[in-house]
């Protein structure tokens, strides 16, 4: 699916809405007045919120830690309180995820008016500033002592400088291109300065007097349940388990070799500019691969590098333990980032895992990002008596939300993943996954 095919889906779902809790609720309800422009903006953006929050809610620490990218580089380029923003991604994520659920459902059912409309716009007015802040990085070389509000320094544009090239606007369901990005939110930010400015036009099917008892109102409760069942989703995503719906690349199901062959064959095509200073006149001049310059009259000055097609960036491309990915039959692989951070009672269990998968022939191989100690006194103290291998940091992060997690591999196939708060004991595996 494309940008294009899910605007029209969104598209099409708006018009369903407005037909049948815009118009015909109020044909209905023999209402005189319609306000068809201002109902479809409701419903479209009310349908596009619930959207992009359910498929980032699925997994909250991967728009934490998209979240921590841009703060990371706004912090880079000299804007105020970003470190602090950076160590709170995750709540930061956390808080937007939740509003962003409410604000859709409460958009759809006509609830909260003013507040509903502002806050929606001054999401849409954050997100804007986000994407179009990290486009014109494009402007800048990546150079730390160049920041973006140097403007006097700005040079040619080139995309190959943009900063973060995925906005994570959608999850990992989704990537768009920055400029996709930036003009997506300007044209959702002027649809939501309309909605604003038309509130008052706002379809309503819950009526602000409407009371459940006492002088608690309809709208209100809804309002805060909305707000509870997305807290509860996003905790259950991420704290409580692993993400129940995985768009990325080491879901269950996975043929790795298969997946890491096909990536690696598709490799990004760029077209490379050679730039060299002709001494006699002191010009600079591009040449291409083909058509270098020769002799002494010339000398090297740069190059350029124009991406002609972007090719497979998938995480997939890095992982490299030949024995789970060659090994016949099953394979327990256990993942971890932080190992100074991570659940060693989770890492005990996977330990007596591991001892007894061991004694049915089946291999327990290690996958860490970072230990302060030494690793070998890590491994005897949670009873990893099975190899570790270091990966980096965003491979460890792809391939489960978990720290640690587990993964099951048959033939280098993904059958099975599990959170630290849920490792099984070996028996469940083999009875419930293994044939």
């Amino acid at each position: 699916m494309t940008v294009y095919t899910l605007f029209i889906f969104l598209a099409v779902a708006g018009a369903v809405l407005l037909m049948t809790l815009g118009i015909g609720h109020s044909k209905l309800k023999k209402h005189e007045v319609m306000h068809p422009v201002p109902w479809y903006l409701q419903y479209f953006i009310g349908t596009l919120l619930i959207f992009s929050g359910l498929v980032k809610a699925v997994d909250p620490l991967g728009t934490a830690y998209k979240m921590k990218d841009y703060f990371a580089e706004f912090a880079e380029q000299g804007l105020p309180f970003m470190d602090f923003m950076k160590e709170q991604s995750l709540n930061f994520s956390l808080v937007m995820l939740v509003l962003e659920l409410t604000l859709g459902a409460c958009m759809l059912l006509g609830i909260g008016a003013k507040r509903t409309t502002g806050l929606n716009l001054l999401i849409m007015l954050f997100f804007t500033f986000l994407t179009g802040f990290n486009y014109l990085t494009g402007f800048t070389a990546r150079d730390p002592a160049v920041g973006i509000l140097q403007f006097s320094q700005w040079g040619e544009f080139d995309p190959t400088n943009i900063r973060i090239t995925d906005c994570g606007c959608f999850g990992d369901f989704m990537k768009l291109k920055p400029i996709e990005t930036f003009i997506k939110d300007v044209i959702f930010t002027g649809m939501s300065i309309y909605l604003f400015a038309a509130t008052y036009k706002m379809k309503e099917l819950i009526k602000p007097e409407t009371k459940i008892a006492g002088k608690l109102k309809v709208r209100t409760l809804l309002a805060w349940v909305f707000m509870g069942l997305s807290f509860f989703f996003c905790l259950r995503n991420y704290y409580l388990d692993i993400p129940m719906v995985d768009f990325r690349p080491f879901a269950e199901g996975t043929n790795i070799p298969v997946a890491k062959e096909k990536c690696l064959a598709d490799a990004p095509v760029k077209e490379l500019t050679f730039i060299y200073k002709n001494k006699a006149s002191g010009e600079n001049q591009k040449f291409d691969m083909n058509n270098l310059p020769t002799g002494d009259g010339w000398e090297y000055v740069d190059r350029e590098e124009k991406v002609i097609t972007e090719g497979c960036n998938s995480q997939i491309q890095y992982f490299s333990v030949p024995e789970v990915e060659e090994n016949e039959g099953y394979n327990f692989l256990v993942v971890a980032g932080d190992l100074d951070h991570a659940s060693k009672s989770a890492f005990k269990q996977i330990g007596d895992l591991a001892k007894a998968a061991e004694s049915s022939g089946i291999q327990t191989h290690a996958l860490y990002y970072n230990v302060k100690g030494n690793i070998d006194d890590f491994r005897q103290e949670v009873n990893g008596a099975y190899p570790f291998h270091a990966a980096d940091d965003k491979l460890t992060k792809t391939i489960i939300r978990a720290n640690p997690g587990l993964v099951l591999v048959k033939n280098g196939v993904v059958i099975k993943k599990w959170h630290h708060r849920h490792i099984p004991t070996f028996e469940e595996v083999r009875t419930s996954y293994m044939q």
